[in-house]
């Protein structure tokens, strides 16, 4: 996409989603995976470790990658609308491209076992197809049934635990999948269980996935809405953020509520799960809200810094993951930080990401990944 045309919302978006996913990501890089899932087991010594891991979850969890799935789903849609207008076969240039990340994927996931890349790979090659469908009736239906889906899944697999987190062996597939025992959580809940929940690891990337999908889908919706685009009256915005977040904000306090609540008791640890997916999708209408009111009215000193960010979004996510591993798992053990201190990390990541984008972008207009995904992109046209 020719810098002349580049949708400067969008950039603005994928910069504080970029950003914004560190504060979870970082749990992952320095801290036992543990605590990812049951955020009491690790990192919570003192009243600031437990305020951070709130906020986390509430403004934080799902809603982050929510937002760079649904930038995902709007790349695709103007990739291949400008393919269309150079390219007789422009599905497959994008199928070529979605492949391409696909193996950045697989590298990723070599160094840091969060990569995302491989899910949004596999999901656009579903996604280019769906592009053919232009009826946003048809598409909001498609956006219901995939949320019903997801919930209905989730529900699903909470009803095969016990109040213990113990798997109840009375179906073939889960005595198959879970090797004859129980594996209840594993290491997902329980920090000194030594193998991982066969079925619960199940959940998690069916789950990642499908909410991935649903959220490209209404990316692909916002753009042929224009409203992702940012042109909309401000009071437009205001009515999206309010509406969004009235709607999402209490379905993720209620997650994070029945979990301290219970004292993170492995019977609601699937349900609030179920809570904190209802929060997604009104989560990220209000972000988009709020961040584009944002991309409107801040000084320009900010956002050209802040939208760079998001230009650089691929090179700065690889980036956070090499510097996250090799300081906070190679200069320092794993747990050696808490919440509270991993977050000042996080403030250190941004400034410096922040710092170095905007150069990057003015000098060579690509990030360092984004300039070689282009060429190999279109190596063979």
């Amino acid at each position: 996409m020719n810098s002349s045309k580049r949708i400067t919302n969008l950039d603005f978006i994928r910069g504080c989603a970029l950003l914004g996913i560190l504060v979870i990501n970082v749990i992952s890089f320095g801290l036992p995976i543990t605590a990812l899932f049951n955020h009491s087991t690790f990192g919570r010594g003192n009243l600031l470790d437990w305020v951070v891991i709130v906020i986390s979850s509430v403004f934080f969890e799902y809603k982050m990658m929510g937002l760079f799935s649904m930038l995902f789903g709007v790349g695709l849609m103007i990739f291949i609308d400008n393919a269309k207008q150079k390219f007789k076969k422009p599905k497959l240039l994008s199928f070529w491209r979605n492949f391409l990340l696909l193996l950045f994927g697989v590298i990723h996931i070599s160094i840091w076992e969060g990569d995302i890349l491989i899910i949004y790979a596999l999901c656009a090659f579903c996604i280019i197809l769906f592009s053919q469908i232009q009826n946003n009736k048809i598409t909001i239906f498609l956006i219901t049934l995939l949320v019903f889906i997801d919930l209905l899944f989730i529900n699903y697999i909470d009803s095969l635990y016990d109040a213990s987190g113990n798997l109840i062996l009375e179906e073939a597939w889960v005595v198959a999948a879970s090797e004859g025992g129980s594996l209840n959580f594993g290491k997902f809940w329980f920090p000194e269980e030594p193998n991982w929940g066969n079925i619960s690891g199940l959940l998690l990337v069916l789950d990642a996935s499908n909410r991935a999908m649903t959220l490209m889908v209404v990316g692909i919706l916002l753009y042929r809405l224009n409203i992702i685009q940012g042109t909309k009256g401000i009071d437009f915005y205001k009515k999206l953020m309010f509406y969004g977040f009235s709607i999402g904000l209490p379905f993720s306090i209620y997650s994070i509520y029945l979990l301290i609540s219970s004292e993170y008791s492995a019977a609601i640890a699937i349900t609030s799960r179920l809570w904190l997916t209802l929060s997604v999708i009104p989560m990220v209408l209000g972000y988009v809200g709020l961040l584009t009111i944002m991309n409107i009215k801040l000084r320009k000193s900010i956002t050209t810094k802040l939208r760079a960010c998001g230009k650089m979004a691929f090179t700065n996510y690889i980036t956070q993951t090499l510097i996250g591993v090799v300081v906070l798992r190679g200069l320092f053990e794993i747990g050696t930080f808490s919440r509270s201190q991993l977050i000042m990390y996080v403030f250190a990541v941004w400034a410096l990401q922040i710092y170095w984008s905007k150069p990057i972008i003015d000098k060579f207009k690509y990030g360092p990944l984004e300039w070689l995904l282009r060429k190999l992109t279109y190596y063979f046209v």
